[in-house]
């Protein structure tokens, strides 16, 4: 169009030029007939950037799930892994208190047996001397009884 308005002759006394209908009408027709594929194409190239950008979209948000997922999943070992170490001190806590309780239960059975055995080992020593004593009373005068070992504390 350009060309046809510069190479145009003009009219005498106006800014006007006069153009060939037939060339216009031809250029027209070309504008008609490309324009509709220019338009497409431009669609075309509109509709693929708007697939694109919606695909990068879609992969960002994958990206940001698994991501999210990942940082749950590590939250969450995380956290297990905290309940495992505070029920494992839980647990050992409750071994070492157990375990002085039956120290405990033990030294004071242990004390009542040997209370026990002292009391009978009295008795025992009481019922020996009681013996020794009624032996020596029975021997004659003058005759020496034998000295018994009293190293038991008597």
């Amino acid at each position: 169009m350009e060309y046809l308005i510069q190479n145009a002759r003009h009219v005498p006394l106006s800014t006007n030029v006069m153009l060939s209908e037939d060339e216009m009408m031809e250029l027209i027709d070309q504008i008609r007939f490309n324009l509709p594929d220019e338009i497409k194409q431009a669609n075309w190239t509109v509709s693929e950037q708007q697939r694109i950008i919606t695909e990068a979209h879609a992969e960002a948000a994958r990206t940001m799930s698994r991501a999210n997922e990942r940082a749950e999943e590590s939250a969450s070992e995380h956290e297990v892994l905290r309940r495992a170490e505070r029920h494992a001190t839980q647990v050992v806590k409750d071994a070492q208190a157990r375990s002085d309780q039956i120290v405990r239960e033990s030294e004071k059975y242990a004390l009542e047996q040997l209370k026990q055995l002292e009391a009978h080992l009295a008795r025992t020593l009481t019922t020996v001397q009681r013996g020794m004593d009624a032996l020596q009373a029975g021997q004659p005068a003058g005759e020496e009884p034998e000295p018994a070992d009293q190293t038991a504390g008597h």
